[in-house]
C-alpha cells in the first residue's frame, strides 16, 4: 500500500497541473459528511448502534459464562479461555479481562455521534429526533450497563464529549448505576414523544417474539423493562425498598405476564442469520464446538429431571445418551487445562439462533424478587412458583426446588438463585447475581476448579490500554489498573 501510494504521489509531483491525493474513503463515512444527507445516515447509524450491540453479544455469554461457572470455553489450542477468566483474571492480560469495555464504549460512541447530527438537522421533524433518541439512548444504557456487570466495585466512565481521546473519569458503582437509570428515564421521555412509528427500521428481534417493540410506544416497553432490570440490581446493591418499588412501578409498563409455557419467551431478541453481510451467533452449538456445561450445574441438585435443563443442555452422558433433540453430537467429554466437562450447552441450537435481550421469564423473576424485598412475600413465593411450575415442569419435568415456601430472606435468596440460575442460563447473569447478593464464594467449591488452583473472579479487570491511557496523561490509576487499588 505505502508504494502505490508513493507511485501516485510521484506522478503527481511530474503532471504540470498538479493533482490532489486527498482520497474519500466510501467505507469509512464521517459525521460531517453525513450532514449532506441526515435522514438517511443517521437511520444507518441507528441501525448499526443495534448490530454492534448485537455482535458484543456472544463475547458476553461467553465470558460472564466463564466467570459464573456457567460454561468453560474449551478452546482446544488455547488453554488461557480458561486459566484467564478461572485464574489468572486479576492480571489486566489475562483473556476476557476487559470484556465489556472498549466494544460497548465504542457503540457509546456511536449512538453520541448520531445524537449530534440528529439535534443539528432540520431534515427530521421533533418527533422522528425524539424517537431516535429514545432508541439511542436505551442502548446507550443497555451497553452501559453491561459495562457495569463487567466491573462491579471498579465502576466504569459515563460521561463522554466530542474529544474520543479524553479520559475521563471512572466513577463508582452505585453512581454507574444510578446514570443508566436516569438515561432510561430520559429515553423514555423522548419515546412518549416520537409519535406512532419511527422513521428508521427496527430488526426483527424487535417484532417476531411476541412483543410489538418495533413503534415508540412498544420500544418504551422494552425500555422499562431494562429499567426494572436496573433497578433490581440497584436494590440488591444497597438501594433496597426504594429501588424496588420503582423496579414494580417500571415492570407494569412492560409486556409481563404472568408465566406460562407459551409466553415466557416473549420478548427482545436481537437476531442472526446466513445473509451475505450479516452475522451469526457464534454462541451456539452450531457456531462454536467449544462452549461446554460447566460440571456444578450438571450436579445441581434435582436438575436431571428439571425441563428447563432437558431444554437448554445436550445430555449425551445423561438419559442414556438420548441427548436434546435440538442439538445433536458424538461428544461425550472434553478435558482442558486440567478440568473436565462432559455436556454441551444447546441453549441457542443453530448459528442463526436468536439471543434473547429481555423475556418475560426473566421480568416474572425480577418481579419475584422486588416483591420479596418490597415486603410482598407472598406475591414472591407465587411468582417463583410460576417459574418452576411453567419453565421447569413442563413436559413431564419436575423443577429443581431448595425452599418452595422460603421463610427467610436467605432462604428466599437461595431459592431465587437457583431459579434464575437454571431459567437464565447462558444469558449472562449468574456471575452478576451472585455477585450482587455476596455468594460468589458458592461458585468457586468444584473440586476440580479448586485444584487447578482456580478462584471467582469479582470483577473483569480493566484491559492494558484502558490503564495505560490514563498513565500517559498521568490520571490516578483506578482500581485494578497499575499502582491503582486492588480489586477486592
Amino acid at each position: 500500500m505505502r508504494r502505490t501510494l508513493a507511485s501516485l504521489a510521484m506522478a503527481c509531483s511530474l503532471a504540470l497541473a498538479g493533482c490532489n491525493i486527498d482520497l474519500t474513503n466510501p467505507n469509512n463515512p464521517t459525521p460531517g459528511g453525513a450532514l449532506s444527507n441526515p435522514r438517511a445516515a443517521t437511520s444507518r447509524m441507528i441501525v448499526g448502534v443495534l448490530a454492534t450491540y448485537r455482535d458484543n453479544e456472544a463475547v458476553r455469554i461467553r465470558a460472564f459464562g466463564s466467570f459464573g461457572r456457567e460454561t468453560y470455553f474449551m478452546f482446544i489450542t488455547d488453554g488461557r479461555f480458561i486459566t484467564g477468566p478461572y485464574r489468572d483474571w486479576k492480571q489486566n492480560n489475562a483473556f476476557e479481562a476487559g470484556t465489556q469495555w472498549g466494544a460497548r464504549y465504542g457503540n457509546y460512541r456511536n449512538a453520541f455521534e448520531a445524537m449530534k447530527i440528529i439535534d443539528a438537522t432540520t431534515a427530521l421533524t421533533d418527533a422522528e429526533k425524539s424517537g431516535a433518541r429514545g432508541v439511542l439512548k436505551t442502548f446507550i444504557a443497555l451497553d452501559m450497563l453491561h459495562v457495569i456487570e463487567a466491573r462491579g466495585a471498579i465502576g466504569a466512565v459515563v460521561d463522554m464529549t466530542d474529544d474520543a481521546n479524553a479520559v475521563q473519569p471512572v466513577v463508582s458503582q452505585d453512581s454507574v448505576y444510578a446514570w443508566i437509570s436516569a438515561k432510561l428515564d430520559e429515553a423514555a421521555t423522548d419515546l412518549a414523544a416520537a409519535g406512532t412509528s419511527f422513521y428508521f427500521p427496527l430488526h426483527s428481534g424487535f417484532s417476531a417474539f411476541g412483543v410489538a417493540a418495533n413503534t415508540p410506544a412498544g420500544f418504551t416497553q422494552f425500555n422499562r423493562a431494562i429499567k426494572a432490570r436496573v433497578e433490581v440490581d440497584r436494590g440488591s446493591l444497597g438501594c433496597g425498598a426504594t429501588c424496588y418499588n420503582a423496579a414494580l412501578t417500571a415492570l407494569t409498563g412492560t409486556w409481563i405476564a404472568d408465566l406460562t409455557a407459551g409466553n415466557r419467551d416473549a420478548g427482545v431478541y436481537t437476531v442472526y442469520s446466513t445473509a451475505a453481510g450479516d452475522a451469526l451467533n457464534t454462541a451456539s452449538f452450531t457456531g462454536s464446538r467449544d462452549f461446554w456445561v460447566h460440571p456444578s450445574i450438571d450436579s445441581i441438585a434435582g436438575v436431571g429431571a428439571d425441563d428447563r435443563y432437558h431444554r437448554k443442555v445436550d445430555q449425551a452422558t445423561e438419559f442414556g445418551g438420548a441427548g436434546n433433540d435440538l442439538c445433536v453430537t458424538t461428544d461425550t467429554v472434553r478435558s482442558e487445562s486440567g478440568v473436565t466437562a462432559r455436556n454441551r450447552p444447546c441453549v441457542y441450537a443453530t448459528n442463526t439462533t436468536s439471543i434473547p435481550i429481555v423475556r418475560n421469564e426473566e421480568l416474572i423473576l425480577l418481579r419475584a424478587e422486588a416483591r420479596w424485598f418490597a415486603g410482598n412475600t407472598a406475591g414472591a413465593i407465587t411468582d417463583l412458583g410460576l417459574v418452576r411450575t411453567n419453565s421447569g415442569s413442563t413436559n413431564g419435568g419436575t423443577s429443581a426446588v431448595a425452599f418452595a415456601a422460603p421463610a427467610t430472606a436467605d432462604e428466599f435468596t437461595t431459592e431465587l438463585l437457583l431459579q434464575r440460575t437454571l431459567s437464565l442460563f447462558e444469558e449472562g447473569m449468574r456471575w452478576v447475581d451472585y455477585r450482587r447478593f455476596g455468594r460468589l464464594a458458592q461458585l468457586g467449591t468444584l473440586p476440580q476448579d479448586v485444584a487447578a488452583g482456580f478462584t471467582v473472579a469479582t470483577a473483569s479487570v480493566l484491559p492494558n490500554q484502558e490503564c495505560d491511557a490514563r498513565s500517559r496523561v498521568g490520571a490516578t490509576a483506578p482500581m485494578s489498573c497499575p499502582s491503582g487499588p486492588a480489586v477486592p
